[in-house]
């Protein structure tokens, strides 16, 4: 990213309304992880990071400003930090975020001008602790928002092994997603031009089906996509992909390069773009905090019992 020496702005989602999940019934983001909310842990990480200018925090600002306080005085904060009330989804949230990221006087879409037409923000959930300041900016770094309107943030697979069992101790492995040029995590960095998105309402339906190993899920995106009229070709990518990952489920993973071969990340990062209507593309990070969030109660008691063994190799 071509950042300007003032950086971009950042949305922190932490909202609990909508298609959000909970762990033990409380919003993910309001979690305790040694000693703080899990949403602060990502505010750490943000504070040191040198392409970060403001923090936008979206979601119950009754309870977000009464965590802040907790952490001190805001006007003591290395970066300007900002709550914002939820709305009713995850798009919607974005989009107010992204008004208030125009102050005031640029609210309405008839009134900015093209450098605000243009403006790029950083959206990323508060649920991922493990995330540091070194791979939010390596993220920003690459993302090269001249060529796309839309960077999202990939791991290698192979970089999750750090938080897999050991031993006796436990761990968590996320779903991967098989490209001919190997599996990875589509990690929580988005860096997008929100104006250029010709089709938000797509960016819900992609929400609510995340969870892919809900064969529901699939099933409920494959729809979605079709009712959007979106092309075979595209459809036909996500059933690649899906065959892909069935394999690996059975543990015949060495044979889906069958399937993956044909779905190769140029063409899957197309047929994203052909989704929000809007130029779509990857950034590949190598460290693994920003693919690991808190999903359920399981993943909860096992980051709380490795946090700082995990925390420690993130710090690069």
């Amino acid at each position: 990213m071509n950042s300007s020496s003032k950086g971009v702005d950042t949305l922190l989602l932490c909202g609990d309304k909508g298609a959000s999940r909970s762990v033990y019934g409380v919003s993910k983001s309001f979690i305790y992880m040694h000693g703080k909310p899990l949403f602060a842990h990502v505010l750490d990480a943000l504070f040191k990071t040198q392409n970060v200018r403001r923090i936008f925090i979206i979601g119950n600002k009754q309870k977000l400003d009464a965590n802040i306080s907790q952490l001190g005085r805001q006007r003591d904060f290395p970066k300007p930090v900002i709550t914002i009330e939820q709305d009713s989804n995850l798009i919607a949230n974005i989009w107010s975020g992204f008004l208030a990221t125009l102050g005031a006087n640029h609210q309405s879409e008839r009134q900015v001008n093209k450098e605000l037409i243009d403006k790029v923000i950083l959206v990323l959930p508060g649920d991922v602790p493990l995330i540091s300041a070194a791979e939010v900016d390596d993220f920003l770094l690459k993302a090269d928002i001249g060529c796309y309107d839309y960077v999202m943030g990939m791991t290698p697979s192979n970089e999750m092994a750090i938080f897999h069992s050991t031993g006796k101790k436990p761990g968590i492995k996320m779903a991967s997603a098989y490209f001919r040029e190997g599996s990875f995590r589509i990690n929580n960095l988005h860096l997008a031009r929100p104006f250029a998105c010709k089709n938000l309402d797509a960016v819900q339906l992609l929400y609510n089906s995340r969870y892919q190993k809900n064969v529901m899920n699939m099933l409920r995106l494959t729809r979605d996509m079709w009712r959007q009229h979106i092309k075979v070709q595209s459809l036909f990518l996500y059933f690649l992909m899906q065959v892909s990952s069935l394999l690996a489920y059975l543990g015949l993973e060495k044979f889906n390069w069958v399937a993956r071969r044909y779905v190769p990340m140029t063409k899957v990062a197309a047929a994203v773009g052909r989704i929000l209507g809007m130029r779509a593309g990857f950034v590949i990070t190598t460290a693994g905090g920003a693919a690991l969030d808190v999903d359920n109660e399981a993943d909860y008691e096992t980051m709380k019992l490795r946090f700082l063994e995990w925390k420690g190799t993130q710090q690069f």
